[in-house]
């Protein structure tokens, strides 16, 4: 898969979290500048009083009894916060506070004409009131903003769902992707997605090369392969004593292996689906039985741990196969476990369920990746992991790297 779920967000769901903030921000903006209108009303109301009184004034009336004229306008001043609470445009009227009561006031030539509002501020006493509409209308703005936003994410990034859906199938098909891109009218994305496209097409020719070439190289050796097989044994037999010579055994584990490659190249490049099972412990002592001196000569230490009693573990592999990953972990552990002679060790835990192989490195988990120490063989044991469905893991903690081969649910 060229995408794996996850609890990472999609682009789907950022879309809708940011409609949401939005429309929680406007909400509150709105509440504001619904409150501000407000006010700015009442305010209104106060003004054209205290202008009605001031009429009234000059043409010899008397004053209201919640309104006072102060003829002293030198010792009327207003604090710096108060200024800038109750900011007025118009400078000639003004509001403040003193004590419980609440004035507002307006500048004439006859002196500062008070109006005294602390019992007349409707708004004020019906604030409690307001807010608790505003908040039960926020629950209903933010469902109606999820839905439409919902619908219009879904509307809007469904071009980019249908690439996705495409692309993230588990069997990924050009065609599909290609009919996918015909239903596709929006230019922007229709590019990108050509692009992959494209970029998918040529991998994919470039695999199917690559696979015809590793089955003709698996053939093409089997004819030499059988024919080095024949000659060793017609030396076996014309001459016994040099049957017993190292260089022999060593020539004749070599042939093995390649014939153990061949196999499994073959398998790795073949659509067969056959079943097959295999026990993980009787390829492993035969492995181990082979590889004695290779073993010796390096001083590994071969740690085997197993449950009391020992549980059967079966993997659907074939046989030549498991022997080449096993003896390619083998060689692994000899040539990049990265540490000294003396403190090599394989070990090998087996359970009902996975068989895992551990060494030490002297490598930090900060420093490059100790997938890339074992180079092509770890790549060739995940390939063939991958396709007869056997779980493949590597990892490297505390200075021990460490890969599994585990059972997994039969592929529907």
């Amino acid at each position: 898969m060229l995408l794996k779920s996850s609890n990472q967000p999609t682009l789907l769901s950022r879309v809708r979290q940011h409609s949401l903030w939005l429309a929680f921000t406007l909400f509150l903006l709105f509440s504001g500048m619904t409150l501000f209108i407000v006010f700015a009303l009442e305010d209104a109301v106060f003004k054209d009083q205290l202008k009605q009184t001031y009429h009234i004034i000059q043409q010899g009336g008397s004053l209201p009894a919640n309104m006072t004229l102060v003829t002293q306008t030198d010792t009327f001043t207003l604090s710096d916060s108060e200024q800038l609470k109750y900011f007025e445009f118009d400078a000639h009227f003004g509001e403040f506070t003193q004590g419980d009561q609440h004035f507002h006031f307006m500048k004439t030539d006859l002196g500062v004409l008070l109006l005294n509002s602390s019992e007349l501020g409707i708004i004020s006493r019906a604030i409690d009131d307001i807010l608790v509409i505003l908040l039960l209308m926020l629950l209903p703005t933010l469902l109606l903003t999820y839905w439409f936003s919902n619908k219009l994410s879904e509307k809007a990034l469904r071009p980019f769902s249908k690439i996705h859906h495409a692309l993230a199938a588990e069997h990924l098909h050009i065609n599909e992707v290609k009919a996918t891109l015909s239903d596709i009218e929006e230019q922007d994305i229709q590019l990108i997605t050509k692009k992959l496209v494209d970029a998918l097409e040529q991998k994919t020719h470039l695999l199917q090369q690559q696979i015809a070439f590793n089955q003709g190289m698996a053939h093409e050796i089997r004819t030499p392969l059988q024919v080095m097989s024949h000659s060793m044994e017609l030396i076996s037999a014309s001459a016994p004593e040099l049957a017993s010579l190292k260089s022999y055994h060593r020539l004749d584990k070599a042939i093995a292996r390649m014939h153990r490659l061949s196999s499994a190249l073959l398998w790795l490049t073949s659509d067969a689906r056959e079943q097959h099972t295999t026990q993980v412990r009787h390829v492993l002592d035969t492995v181990l039985s082979e590889s004695q001196a290779l073993i010796a000569l390096h001083q590994i230490d071969v740690r085997i741990n197993e449950p009391d009693p020992p549980k059967t573990l079966s993997l659907p592999i074939p046989e030549v196969v498991l022997e080449l990953v096993i003896l390619n972990l083998l060689t692994n552990v000899i040539h990049h476990c990265q540490t000294s002679e003396a403190d090599k060790y394989w070990q090998i835990s087996i359970s009902q369920s996975q068989i895992r192989f551990c060494n030490p490195t002297v490598q930090t988990p900060n420093d490059t990746s100790a997938h890339d120490n074992f180079g092509l063989g770890l790549q060739l044991v995940a390939a063939l992991m991958d396709k007869f469905n056997v779980g493949f893991e590597a990892q490297q903690n505390n200075l021990v790297f460490s890969i599994s081969l585990r059972v997994n649910k039969p592929l529907p």
